[in-house]
């Protein structure tokens, strides 16, 4: 184990445990400071608590985020402005990880110490690591994992707020809440854009993360016969079990016209709106997913998510009210760890 992340670890243990009421006795520049110190954020504070934000505000400053206006909470605690960026960060990590899919496509979320990221991977070879008869001394199947031929280089992926303190000092704080979460909603759904054309194309410094690809019967055309087919070539061909399907709008329409989607005993998408489960595997519409085709996965295998930091949001603009741009970041990306644990059905001409 890291010896500097051991005493990090024991550290953030030890003020964690501490009395509730010690604990509470924290508060303003110094529980700020403090949490920053031992790489810790509010949310951890307010579960070693036992409470939320919105509790915490209300017992401490005596404001109730649902009705108070951004410049009120300012003026309603001296400590009160160095908890505002928790308010920030917290409502648009929350659409972060609520309205996009990715996170269900993806095998792990990957904590990574650089931007340069060298992933192991698993080369599968079905005549090397057939299971067969092994006499006395003869070499037994292989299954490799191959390290140093690939890095992954993370990008830092962000979004600026852009309004000065006067345009949101009378705004509620839940409503400014509304719009931060909508932000965050946003980022998340670029990064399914991006996991989308990642699977369905591969890595372009890579060629041999490109998928397999499949051609439908009648070009231009989805057939039911082509879900089959794509199903049984990820089953049984590649030996992994499909759990997602991920499309574009355009082909989720031509797939949900399809008459086996559209029998009532199968689907009540006219009904509640839920989108059918065509074998018993998930539909995702994800619009930056490539055109004339879709993807059929096995989510637990096909795809990682490689993060060095997570949403990081200005604090020290918001703490000193400077609205004018207000930048929220992320480094992170996906990568491709078992390439022939998707497949691709398209209808262009082969």
């Amino acid at each position: 184990m890291n010896p500097t992340r051991d005493i990090l670890l024991r550290e953030q243990a030890a003020f964690l445990a501490r009395p509730p009421e010690t604990l509470r006795q924290c508060r303003g520049r110094e529980l700020y400071e403090t949490l920053a110190g031992l790489g810790l954020t509010h949310a951890h504070f307010f579960r070693a608590l036992g409470t939320t934000l919105e509790d915490y505000c209300a017992a401490e400053f005596g404001a109730d985020l649902s009705r108070i206006t951004v410049d009120r909470f300012f003026q309603s605690d001296p400590a009160a402005r160095w908890l505002f960026p928790e308010i920030v960060r917290g409502a648009v990590l929350e659409g972060v990880r609520t309205r996009p899919r990715h996170p269900e496509l993806i095998l792990r979320d990957e904590p990574v110490s650089g931007a340069a990221v060298d992933l192991p991977r698993v080369v599968e070879d079905a005549d090397e690591e057939e299971l067969r008869a092994v006499a006395e001394g003869a070499a037994i199947p292989e299954s490799a994992i191959r390290y140093g031929d690939r890095v992954f280089r993370l990008q830092k992926l962000g979004r600026s707020l852009i309004a000065s303190y006067e345009a949101v000092r009378r705004m509620s704080v839940d409503m400014l809440r509304v719009h931060l979460r909508r932000m965050g909603e946003r980022l998340g759904l670029d990064l399914d854009a991006r996991l989308a054309a990642l699977l369905a194309q591969g890595h372009p410094e890579y060629p041999d993360t490109a998928p397999q690809v499949l051609h439908t019967a009648t070009p231009g055309a989805f057939t039911y016969d082509d879900l089959l087919a794509a199903y049984a070539q990820l089953r049984l061909g590649n030996g992994f079990t499909p759990t997602h399907l991920v499309c574009d709008t355009a082909t989720l329409c031509a797939l949900m016209a399809l008459e086996p989607l559209r029998n009532p005993m199968v689907s009540d998408f006219e009904r509640t709106g839920r989108w059918p489960a065509p074998l018993g595997v998930t539909l995702v519409p994800i619009s930056g997913h490539p055109a004339d085709c879709f993807t059929l996965l096995d989510a637990r295998h096909a795809a990682v998510k490689l993060t060095e930091q997570d949403v990081l949001v200005e604090n020290e603009k918001l703490i000193s009210r400077q609205w004018e741009r207000v930048c929220v970041t992320v480094v992170t990306d996906f990568a491709i760890a078992y390439e022939k644990a998707r497949v691709v059905m398209s209808s262009a001409a082969p």
